[in-house]
């Protein structure tokens, strides 16, 4: 069996996770401007009412309610939006197009004073199933619990979203235990699966993802040469 990392003694509290942008090879995660990505996130995510079954909020059913949904939550405390902006199709033209808004990974429950955080994400087919996908994720948990030293990265999810359990698996996530009739909504209990990842349990997290995502692994069309779950 193997053992648990050693704990780590915090220096808290943990700074505000508020930065602009964070870069990457395949995409950027820039911070929520509405002027900026409100329409492509529309295209994107918004229009799409299946990817909001197991999400609160959504389907939405014109583009002013969804910027409506994205602006509610702007001033919330602890949180912070960041759209995902793909950058694949950059060098597929000689013109270089501008990145494209992809999808949102969203910081949520964020408490600088004992270095905790949840993660909520939507992601578009550009995002999906794809390295883009999987490189947000990564920045976003470098940003929290490498950058940041925070303590404690969460992701929770509903019984039924076998995809965002799967993708929890898949990153490294930890599954806790399921919290019951979390929440009324959509004219049903939802129950709540939580996932997490600790700070000592991050820097072997970070090595096999970033294995994974090295340029190295892609043949030149895109696909992976080894599989995450072989690193």
């Amino acid at each position: 069996m193997t053992a648990a990392p050693t704990p780590i003694i915090p220096t808290l509290p943990r700074p505000a996770l508020t930065t602009d942008r964070l870069i990457g090879r395949t995409v950027d995660l820039e911070k929520l401007d509405l002027d900026r990505h409100a329409a492509g996130l529309w295209e994107a995510i918004g229009r799409h009412a299946s990817l909001w079954d197991h999400i609160p909020g959504g389907p939405f059913a014109e583009p002013e309610v969804f910027t409506q949904w994205l602006r509610d939550r702007i001033p919330r405390p602890g949180q912070t939006i960041y759209a995902v902006m793909d950058k694949t199709g950059m060098d597929k033209t000689g013109d270089e197009p501008e990145p494209t808004p992809a999808g949102v990974l969203i910081l949520l429950n964020a408490n600088p004073d004992m270095g905790t955080v949840e993660m909520g994400l939507v992601y578009g087919a550009r995002l999906s199933r794809r390295v883009t996908g999987t490189e947000g994720v990564f920045l976003l948990l470098d940003y929290a619990l490498g950058q940041s030293g925070y303590r404690r990265m969460e992701w929770r999810c509903g019984p039924p979203n076998l995809a965002s359990i799967k993708a929890a698996q898949r990153y490294g996530f930890t599954h806790e235990g399921l919290l019951r009739q979390t929440l009324w909504m959509k004219d049903r209990n939802w129950d709540t699966n939580v996932f997490s990842i600790l700070d000592a349990e991050w820097p072997a997290r970070r090595q096999r993802l970033a294995a994974w995502l090295a340029p190295e692994n892609f043949t030149d069309d895109g696909s992976q040469i080894k599989a995450l779950g072989e690193f």
